[in-house]
């Protein structure tokens, strides 16, 4: 079984049988362990690192850009075009509307 790690260890990715690849995710908070619908090595790693930052924005409970479910990993923007998420490098995603539901 190969293994590959990313993000100093807190991301690891697995072969568990011929063409099923799963992910094992370390937070603060915890350890996840997940399977990945996809079957191929290249985007069996970009669905891991979606999860992956999902897990690292639910664990801090503050997000940067880079961890916001909107962010295009491979483009490296805002899919929603947020210039914010463009020209400051994502220390505005905390405040973004579209990620977190504004309280009245």
């Amino acid at each position: 079984m190969a293994s590959l790690r990313y993000h100093a260890g807190r991301m690891v990715l697995y072969e568990e049988k011929p063409k099923s690849w799963r992910v094992k995710i370390k937070t603060k908070k915890g350890k996840v362990d997940l399977p990945l619908n996809s079957l191929e090595l290249e985007p069996a790693l970009i669905e891991a690192e979606y999860l992956y930052a999902d897990a690292r924005c639910l664990s801090r409970n503050h997000p940067i850009c880079i961890e916001c479910i909107h962010w295009l990993v491979i483009k490296s923007e805002c899919g929603l075009g947020i210039p914010e998420g463009k020209a400051s490098g994502g220390v505005w995603a905390k405040d973004c509307a579209y990620y977190w539901e504004k309280e009245n």
